[in-house]
């Protein structure tokens, strides 16, 4: 027989809240005349390994279960996600490390309830951060991150991306000069002429510059000659100014 206990797989769901652990003992098992592992009828992380008529109790690792899919002859555990424990209810107590692992093993829910998009993948008690792709959240029902708008969770809220200036993208839809909507909308950086911000598909904010010699145009929202932008026409020194490359457009 074989032995093969998961431990890293793709997202996966925690243990169902009906599953319980009880102090009583489960129902008798008897093991069958095929050697093999055998799942527990009442309780999901259970099972009996049988060989040569001789029966040897086993539980799986916390957060896992018993993978009574597989051949008899493959000793698994998994994720209760991918088993499903058919009328067992029971489970054995549970191992919590801190807030981020309820259990051992499993993918379990970010303990800010309002924090849709991030969840905790422990592996042995250790947990590492997850992020979902961005639109998604974490489902724990289906142990995957499906869309927001599938209405899977309530009270997320979705928090803006912020810079160590503390700005963010604000929600505008910006129209060029030429009538055209920006993608990558762009912001005046206060106190700054050279230095502006685009907010990268309307929402990550970035810092860039122009091209040294040259200022933000808030009007047109391209690099510009100082004399152009009101209030930075000394920006630069007379030496620099007389060095400085011509703005987009213009040779």
């Amino acid at each position: 027989m074989t032995s093969k206990f998961i431990t890293s797989l793709s997202p996966s769901l925690k243990v169902t809240p009906s599953l319980r652990f009880t102090g009583t003992a489960a129902a008798q098992f008897q093991c069958p005349a095929d050697d093999g592992y055998y799942g527990d009828h009442t309780q999901c992380d259970k099972y009996y390994d049988c060989y040569r008529g001789t029966m040897t109790e086993k539980l799986c690792p916390d957060g896992l279960v018993f993978d009574h899919s597989q051949s008899p002859k493959v000793e698994q555990c998994n994720y209760p996600f991918v088993v499903e424990c058919g009328e067992g209810t029971v489970l054995q107590p549970a191992q919590p490390t801190g807030v981020e692992c309820p259990r051992l093993n499993g993918y379990f829910e970010h303990e800010d309830p309002s924090n849709c998009g991030h969840y905790y993948e422990c592996t042995g008690g250790i947990p590492v951060l997850r992020t979902c792709a961005d639109g998604l959240v974490f489902d724990e029902f289906t142990g995957t991150c499906l869309w927001e708008h599938s209405g899977v969770r309530s009270g997320c809220v979705k928090k803006a991306e912020v810079l160590p200036d503390g700005f963010s993208c604000p929600n505008i839809t910006q129209i060029h000069t030429n009538g055209q909507v920006l993608d990558h909308s762009r912001h005046v950086k206060g106190g700054d002429c050279r230095y502006f911000y685009v907010c990268v598909d309307g929402k990550h904010p970035r810092e860039v510059g122009c091209e040294r010699g040259l200022v933000f145009n808030d009007v047109t929202l391209l690099c510009d000659v100082p004399e152009n932008v009101s209030g930075c026409e000394n920006y630069y020194p007379d030496d620099i100014n007389n060095l400085r490359p011509n703005p987009p457009g213009k040779n």
